[in-house]
């Protein structure tokens, strides 16, 4: 018999008129890849909507995917930086739901505004903006490598040294949150990957590039979503023997 698929939350983004809740299939295939079952998790943008999905408790991993700045009221800065962009909705309800997450052994993945909205609500900050990190090849082409911290969690994934990288972001985390530390580092020297710094039996990262866009064809980002949907599938099962008791 099958193992059943752990179920993967993954927090969807609004369209321009933000009357659409909207996500890249990507993730879905990335997810589903690896052997989950992703779900997108739609927001009307209230504390109370996040508390009521955290409550639920239907998903065994969540992934917080890409989209639009994180405001910087949020890290108590005014807005300083070019081109920033914020969904106000949708940082109310994510950044209620990262911190209901904190004290659980929910596994998390972060991808690009998915890291610094985990480093937000971890107590981090953010650069407004930066330049040189939007490539003009399309995604699933990696022109840029990131440096690996040796030791880390992200090493035992990816492999020593470093990894290539796509790049489509304006915003990187600046200091990162207490009890994080950097895994991965740009070739200018921005971080691209942040980890708990003490290493536990959770599956907590946030990566700064996209990896669900070419899972298919480098076994470094493959390996991110096979682990983290392991992960998910252990947390699950943990949780369903403790149900029984």
């Amino acid at each position: 018999m099958d193992r059943r698929r752990p179920v993967i939350a993954i927090c969807t983004s609004m369209n321009d008129t933000e009357s659409q809740i909207r996500l890249n299939r990507s993730y879905f295939h990335a997810v589903f890849s690896a052997g989950g079952l992703p779900v997108g998790l739609p927001f009307s943008g209230t504390e109370k909507e996040a508390r009521e999905f955290f409550g639920s408790r239907f998903y065994d991993g969540v992934l917080f995917a890409g989209g639009v700045d994180v405001d910087p009221h949020r890290y108590g800065e005014e807005i300083t930086g070019e081109g920033v962009e914020i969904c106000e909705d949708r940082d109310r309800f994510e950044l209620e739901f990262a911190k209901l997450l904190r004290d659980t052994e929910v596994p998390v993945l972060g991808i690009c505004r998915g890291i610094q909205l985990i480093n937000v609500a971890y107590g981090g900050t953010l650069h407004q903006n930066i330049a040189g990190h939007r490539q003009d090849e399309p995604g699933i082409e990696t022109p840029f490598s990131d440096r690996v911290v040796p030791g880390s969690f992200l090493e035992e994934l990816v492999g020593s040294g470093s990894t290539p990288v796509n790049s489509f972001h304006h915003q990187a985390v600046k200091d990162p949150a207490p009890g994080f530390s950097v895994s991965a580092v740009s070739e200018d020297g921005m971080i691209e990957a942040i980890e708990p710094s003490v290493r536990g039996g959770r599956f907590l990262l946030g990566v700064q590039w996209h990896p669900e866009l070419f899972c298919d064809r480098l076994a470094s980002s493959r390996a991110i979503f096979e682990a983290f949907v392991d992960a998910a599938r252990r947390y699950g099962e943990k949780t369903a023997a403790g149900l029984k008791i």
